[in-house]
């Protein structure tokens, strides 16, 4: 079972639209808030461990499927596990739930390559790899 972390906040006015519900683009923010909190939750340093090793993780690929609305001041959770490493690339997964009801707000994934500073697709080196599989069993 991988591991789960979990981040809660209140929903920013600035983060809703005209309708009072929170604007699509930034759950892709609160993706990106869960993938950092997955990161130093677990003791870990995404500048030490990765960007000064020469290495850059950007998100490739990115998917989220909305299935209720958040509002102004709602109190959310974003859940976020790494679900699947290859060789050079990995996919974290996302889910976004209202921290009162439990009710699921959206799920996503987004998909990451590990490339070195000239911006080459690498491998990703094996202690980093084996740091990371750690958190799926």
């Amino acid at each position: 079972m991988p591991k789960v972390i979990e981040t809660t906040f209140r929903v920013r006015y600035a983060e809703t639209d005209a309708s009072g519900v929170v604007y699509h683009a930034n759950y892709l923010v609160w993706f990106e808030l869960g993938r950092g909190e997955w990161f130093w939750q677990q003791g870990r340093d995404y500048h030490r461990d990765v960007e000064a090793r020469g290495l850059n993780w950007p998100v490739v690929e990115v998917s989220a499927r909305y299935l209720a609305p958040a509002r102004y001041g709602d109190l959310v959770t974003v859940r976020t596990w790494l679900k699947e490493i290859q060789s050079r690339a990995f996919i974290i997964e996302y889910e976004v739930i209202n921290a009162e009801t439990r009710q699921v707000l959206c799920r996503g994934w987004t998909k990451h390559l590990n490339v070195d500073n000239q911006w080459r697709v690498v491998t990703i080196p094996q202690d980093l790899r084996a740091l990371m599989e750690t958190e799926t069993s």
